[in-house]
Protein backbone atom coordinates (compact mmCIF):
# COMPACT_ATOMS: atom_id res chain seq x y z
CA UNK A 1 0.00 0.00 0.00
CA UNK A 2 1.46 3.46 -0.95
CA UNK A 3 1.87 5.71 2.02
CA UNK A 4 0.43 9.17 1.51
CA UNK A 5 2.28 11.37 3.41
CA UNK A 6 1.87 15.35 4.29
CA UNK A 7 4.00 17.94 4.94
CA UNK A 8 6.64 17.12 7.83
CA UNK A 9 6.15 13.69 7.59
CA UNK A 10 8.78 11.22 6.12
CA UNK A 11 10.39 7.29 5.71
CA UNK A 12 13.13 5.44 6.30
CA UNK A 13 14.10 4.49 2.33
CA UNK A 14 17.35 2.37 3.78
CA UNK A 15 15.92 0.69 7.11
CA UNK A 16 12.37 0.14 6.49
CA UNK A 17 12.38 -0.37 2.55
CA UNK A 18 15.92 -1.75 1.76
CA UNK A 19 16.59 0.58 -0.54
CA UNK A 20 19.78 1.19 -2.16
CA UNK A 21 18.61 3.02 -4.95
CA UNK A 22 15.20 5.11 -5.27
CA UNK A 23 13.43 7.21 -7.73
CA UNK A 24 11.73 10.61 -6.99
CA UNK A 25 8.66 11.12 -10.28
CA UNK A 26 7.23 14.63 -10.24
CA UNK A 27 3.58 14.21 -11.73
CA UNK A 28 1.17 17.08 -12.77
CA UNK A 29 -1.51 18.06 -14.65
CA UNK A 30 -2.99 21.43 -15.58
CA UNK A 31 -6.48 22.67 -13.80
CA UNK A 32 -9.05 23.07 -16.73
CA UNK A 33 -10.58 25.84 -14.75
CA UNK A 34 -7.58 27.99 -15.82
CA UNK A 35 -6.88 29.47 -19.22
CA UNK A 36 -3.49 27.81 -19.75
CA UNK A 37 -2.77 25.42 -22.23
CA UNK A 38 -0.25 22.82 -21.58
CA UNK A 39 2.43 23.89 -24.15
CA UNK A 40 2.72 27.02 -22.71
CA UNK A 41 3.77 25.83 -18.98
CA UNK A 42 6.78 23.72 -18.16
CA UNK A 43 7.31 22.21 -14.71
CA UNK A 44 10.89 21.36 -13.94
CA UNK A 45 12.57 18.83 -11.20
CA UNK A 46 15.65 19.75 -10.11
CA UNK A 47 18.03 18.46 -7.25
CA UNK A 48 21.17 20.44 -4.78
CA UNK A 49 23.16 18.02 -4.02
CA UNK A 50 24.12 19.59 0.05
CA UNK A 51 26.30 18.69 3.01
CA UNK A 52 25.67 20.80 6.01
CA UNK A 53 29.86 20.06 7.52
CA UNK A 54 29.78 23.63 7.99
CA UNK A 55 26.31 23.85 9.45
CA UNK A 56 24.04 25.37 6.69
CA UNK A 57 23.15 23.32 3.85
CA UNK A 58 25.37 24.34 1.13
CA UNK A 59 26.08 22.51 -2.52
CA UNK A 60 30.36 22.70 -2.82
CA UNK A 61 30.46 22.30 -6.50
CA UNK A 62 28.42 23.97 -9.37
CA UNK A 63 27.85 20.44 -10.93
CA UNK A 64 25.92 19.47 -7.37
CA UNK A 65 23.19 21.45 -9.14
CA UNK A 66 21.31 18.57 -10.94
CA UNK A 67 18.49 20.27 -13.57
CA UNK A 68 17.75 20.09 -17.01
CA UNK A 69 20.78 21.68 -18.53
CA UNK A 70 22.96 19.26 -15.76
CA UNK A 71 21.70 15.86 -15.74
CA UNK A 72 24.20 14.42 -13.85
CA UNK A 73 25.33 15.37 -10.36
CA UNK A 74 28.97 15.77 -8.97
CA UNK A 75 28.62 12.31 -6.90
CA UNK A 76 27.23 10.54 -9.74
CA UNK A 77 24.70 9.46 -7.70
CA UNK A 78 21.91 11.93 -8.49
CA UNK A 79 20.49 11.57 -12.41
CA UNK A 80 18.12 14.02 -14.24
CA UNK A 81 16.10 11.33 -16.62
CA UNK A 82 14.82 14.09 -19.38
CA UNK A 83 11.22 13.76 -19.96
CA UNK A 84 11.28 14.81 -23.62
CA UNK A 85 9.18 17.70 -23.44
CA UNK A 86 5.40 18.46 -21.63
CA UNK A 87 4.87 14.95 -20.44
CA UNK A 88 3.48 16.13 -17.38
CA UNK A 89 6.39 14.04 -15.79
CA UNK A 90 9.85 14.51 -14.65
CA UNK A 91 12.42 11.85 -12.79
CA UNK A 92 15.50 11.97 -10.47
CA UNK A 93 16.92 8.51 -10.09
CA UNK A 94 19.21 9.22 -7.12
CA UNK A 95 21.69 5.69 -5.93
CA UNK A 96 21.76 5.93 -2.04
CA UNK A 97 24.90 3.62 -2.19
CA UNK A 98 26.72 5.76 -4.06
CA UNK A 99 25.73 8.74 -2.00
CA UNK A 100 27.59 6.68 0.77
CA UNK A 101 30.71 6.73 -0.98
CA UNK A 102 30.69 10.62 -1.64
CA UNK A 103 33.90 12.68 -0.49
CA UNK A 104 32.27 15.87 -0.76
CA UNK A 105 30.19 15.05 2.55
CA UNK A 106 26.88 15.03 0.80
CA UNK A 107 23.95 14.48 3.40
CA UNK A 108 20.96 15.85 1.73
CA UNK A 109 19.43 15.97 -1.70
CA UNK A 110 16.92 18.41 -1.72
CA UNK A 111 14.30 18.33 -4.98
CA UNK A 112 12.85 21.40 -5.77
CA UNK A 113 10.26 21.84 -8.66
CA UNK A 114 10.13 24.83 -10.30
CA UNK A 115 7.68 26.54 -13.12
CA UNK A 116 9.77 27.83 -16.01
CA UNK A 117 9.56 31.99 -16.02
CA UNK A 118 6.50 31.23 -14.04
CA UNK A 119 7.29 34.63 -12.08
CA UNK A 120 7.55 36.32 -15.69
CA UNK A 121 4.62 34.36 -17.29
CA UNK A 122 2.51 34.51 -14.49
CA UNK A 123 2.36 30.89 -13.74
CA UNK A 124 1.83 29.36 -10.78
CA UNK A 125 1.30 25.71 -8.92
CA UNK A 126 -2.75 26.97 -7.76
CA UNK A 127 -3.22 26.57 -12.06
CA UNK A 128 -2.25 22.73 -11.95
CA UNK A 129 -5.13 20.51 -10.83
CA UNK A 130 -2.17 18.59 -9.10
CA UNK A 131 1.58 17.86 -8.68
CA UNK A 132 2.66 14.96 -6.66
CA UNK A 133 5.97 13.22 -6.23
CA UNK A 134 6.03 9.67 -5.90
CA UNK A 135 9.17 7.73 -4.30
CA UNK A 136 9.07 4.92 -6.02
CA UNK A 137 11.24 1.21 -5.82
CA UNK A 138 13.42 1.09 -9.31
CA UNK A 139 13.43 -2.63 -9.01
CA UNK A 140 10.04 -3.34 -8.55
CA UNK A 141 8.74 -0.09 -9.81
CA UNK A 142 6.34 -0.33 -6.40
CA UNK A 143 5.35 3.30 -5.40
CA UNK A 144 6.46 3.57 -2.25
CA UNK A 145 5.05 6.76 -0.88
CA UNK A 146 3.30 9.91 -2.68
CA UNK A 147 3.26 13.36 -1.62
CA UNK A 148 0.67 15.83 -3.27
CA UNK A 149 1.24 19.69 -3.00
CA UNK A 150 -1.98 21.19 -1.23
CA UNK A 151 -4.18 25.18 -1.69
CA UNK A 152 -1.09 26.42 0.36
CA UNK A 153 1.25 26.69 -2.51
CA UNK A 154 -1.11 27.68 -4.83
CA UNK A 155 0.44 31.36 -5.44
CA UNK A 156 3.81 29.80 -5.66
CA UNK A 157 6.15 29.61 -9.17
CA UNK A 158 8.66 27.29 -6.97
CA UNK A 159 8.50 24.62 -4.06
CA UNK A 160 10.63 22.26 -2.32
CA UNK A 161 8.49 19.41 -2.84
CA UNK A 162 11.21 17.11 -0.80
CA UNK A 163 14.65 15.90 0.59
CA UNK A 164 16.34 12.89 0.89
CA UNK A 165 18.19 13.52 3.98
CA UNK A 166 21.09 11.03 5.64
CA UNK A 167 20.25 10.76 9.35
CA UNK A 168 21.41 7.93 11.79
CA UNK A 169 23.27 6.28 8.44
CA UNK A 170 19.92 5.87 7.07
CA UNK A 171 18.91 7.86 4.14
CA UNK A 172 14.67 9.04 4.51
CA UNK A 173 12.90 10.99 2.07
CA UNK A 174 10.89 14.07 4.00
CA UNK A 175 8.05 15.45 2.54
CA UNK A 176 8.56 19.45 2.70
CA UNK A 177 6.04 21.27 0.87
CA UNK A 178 7.13 24.97 1.22
CA UNK A 179 6.60 27.08 -2.08
CA UNK A 180 8.31 30.72 -3.31
CA UNK A 181 7.62 33.19 -5.23
CA UNK A 182 11.41 32.58 -6.92
CA UNK A 183 12.91 31.38 -9.77
CA UNK A 184 15.33 28.83 -9.56
CA UNK A 185 18.37 31.64 -9.15
CA UNK A 186 17.14 32.47 -5.40
CA UNK A 187 17.51 28.43 -4.88
CA UNK A 188 21.33 28.42 -6.15
CA UNK A 189 21.79 31.49 -4.12
CA UNK A 190 20.91 30.11 -1.24
CA UNK A 191 22.78 27.10 -1.67
CA UNK A 192 26.13 29.57 -2.56
CA UNK A 193 25.75 28.60 -6.43
CA UNK A 194 26.28 31.11 -9.28
CA UNK A 195 23.05 32.47 -11.19
CA UNK A 196 24.67 31.68 -14.18
CA UNK A 197 24.35 28.03 -13.81
CA UNK A 198 20.57 28.39 -14.31
CA UNK A 199 20.91 29.55 -17.50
Amino acid sequence: MTIQLKKGEGINLSKDHGLTRVLIEVTYDLDPAHPVKKHEMDVNVCAFELTHAGGKAVAPQDECFVFYNNLKGATGAVIHEKDGGSIGDDKLDIDLSLLDQNTLGIDEVSCVVEIYEGLTRGHHFGQLSHCTAHVINPDTNEVIAEFKLTDDDSNATSVQMGSLVKDGGHWHFKAVGVGYQKGLADFLHAYGLMESEAE
